[in-house]
């Protein structure tokens, strides 16, 4: 294999991407949030599963890293604009919770059964039943 294979540069990434979020992790514990320190934390892991799957031949790992670094980008994309205030997104947030919470009511409206009440195809009549005459299964 040459020295520069796709193993290699992969590794070279991982390598890059511990120790830059490394330092980002000693910054963010220097806040107060905790939605970062632990995104950071299980990117670390799956970064070191990365690694790990590059050196030993382990497929599986590469692509959970890949899927992951497809989230971690999303997630970072998020916290800019969200630092920024692009688009409104602290207003975005309570947005989805309202659209949440009106579909958690309309659930509830559509599950309740009216007795008689509003539709008139709801309520059946006594139906007349032959009756059965009853014996036991077992002597």
């Amino acid at each position: 294999m040459g020295c520069c294979s796709g193993r290699c540069t992969l590794a070279f990434i991982c390598g890059m991407q511990l120790i830059s979020i490394l330092e980002r992790q000693i910054f963010d514990f220097l806040g107060y949030q905790w939605a970062p320190i632990l995104t950071n934390f299980v990117h670390i892991i799956t970064v070191i599963l990365g690694l790990f799957g590059t050196v030993q031949f382990r497929p599986r790992y590469v692509t959970g890293y890949a899927v992951w670094l497809v989230l971690w980008v999303t997630w970072n994309i998020f916290i800019i604009c969200f630092y920024l205030e692009v688009g409104d997104l602290s207003k975005l947030v309570g947005f989805i919770y309202a659209c949440y919470v009106v579909k958690l009511i309309s659930e509830e409206e559509d599950s309740f059964d009216f007795i008689g009440g509003f539709d008139s195809y709801g309520y059946q009549g006594p139906q007349k039943t032959s009756h059965l005459q009853l014996q036991p299964m077992y002597m």
